[in-house]
């Protein structure tokens, strides 16, 4: 195996990061390659097998949103060791996003900036990759600008996914700040919840004040209430970023995980056990996996992390799971949970 972090990954760095993106993607399509490799990556220990909202997992180590838009290579992310994978996100109509550059790197930090603003191919589009490349455990992650494209997206990705996320909270498009208002988000589960058939989760805004916190707890009461199956905490922070076209963007990858925990942690405090919380922002090793399960998170998704540490993150946080389930005793990560 090529070493990832010693030559691979300073190669992709001399480039400009949406153009090593796009590399990776397409050294990703190779799913010939990926599959012959899985055995390597792929971590089999019943102790890890969990389920989310109903939904039956390997291990609780997900993709996060953002990692394959278009449902291009999601087989190849599941051969990886994955989990599970969420593909888009995904909008009704194609989109350009928003203008580059729109993805810079900052490598001391082991983050990213993005203002990508969810350039895609469309769902009908997406479907057929779909089609072609059937891939589970798989959730869907869909958004509108207006109610009417949110609810027919979801509409139309829902039977192609074992569960849908609802991203309500993209700081890279103006439109979806509609939906952090209570009555209006509530109108659109109202919908949704005619419509849908599975587990369905939201993907919450991260907040760093007691405003916030409220804000965003609000939320994630009314989501409880209307019977939402799992809450994803958190979206990218918000953040100024010249070297961006629009001067700003989301935060992503080391910096949030501090966050990542504390948001966590309150929002399992505010649902209790009634429905799922999957950690998202800043993990890429075990202990920071670790860390974020005992804090409440029934798995963990990635994006950044796979990035800066390579195709084997997944196996690693794998693999340091089990070495800890056997250290402590426990027979199952569900017992972690509980504790």
């Amino acid at each position: 195996m090529l070493p990832y972090k010693a030559l691979l990954r300073p190669l992709l760095f001399s480039l400009p990061s949406e153009r090593a993106h796009r590399l990776g993607e397409l050294v990703l399509q190779r799913r010939f390659l990926w599959k012959l490799l899985e055995p390597y990556y792929r971590t089999t220990d019943p102790g890890l097998k969990t389920s989310l909202a109903g939904i039956e997992l390997s291990n609780p180590v997900g993709v996060a949103a953002g990692c394959d838009k278009n449902c291009q290579f999601l087989p190849s992310l599941l051969s990886l060791g994955f989990g599970y994978v969420v593909g888009g996100t995904v909008t009704l109509e194609p989109r350009q996003g928003n203008p580059s550059p729109r993805l810079v790197r900052n490598p001391r930090e082991k983050s990213l900036v993005n203002s990508l603003g969810f350039p895609g191919i469309g769902a009908e589009a997406v479907l057929r990759n779909l089609e072609r490349s059937p891939v589970r455990p798989l959730i869907l992650s869909v958004a509108g600008l207006t109610l009417e494209e949110f609810v027919e997206c979801f509409r139309r990705m829902e039977p192609r996914a074992d569960g849908v996320e609802l991203n309500i909270s993209s700081p890279n498009t103006a439109g979806l700040r509609i939906f952090h208002e209570p009555e209006t988000f509530r109108t659109l589960l109202e919908q949704v919840n005619a419509e849908r058939k599975k587990p369905l989760f939201v993907k919450i805004p991260p907040y760093g004040n007691e405003e916030g916190q409220q804000k965003v707890l609000e939320l994630v009461r009314t989501a409880r209430q209307m019977g939402v199956d799992g809450i994803t905490a958190a979206n990218t922070r918000p953040v100024q970023e010249p070297r961006l076209r629009i001067g700003s963007g989301g935060l992503s990858g080391k910096p949030l995980f501090q966050d990542t925990v504390r948001i966590v942690a309150d929002v399992r405090k505010e649902v209790g056990d009634r429905i799922a919380v999957n950690a998202c922002g800043g993990i890429s090793n075990p202990e920071e996996a670790l860390q974020a399960l005992a804090h409440g998170a029934d798995t963990v998704q990635l994006y950044t992390g796979l990035i800066y540490e390579g195709p084997g993150v997944a196996r690693s946080i794998s693999r340091g799971l089990s070495r800890y389930l056997k250290d402590h005793d426990l027979a199952s990560i569900k017992e972690l949970q509980r504790t």
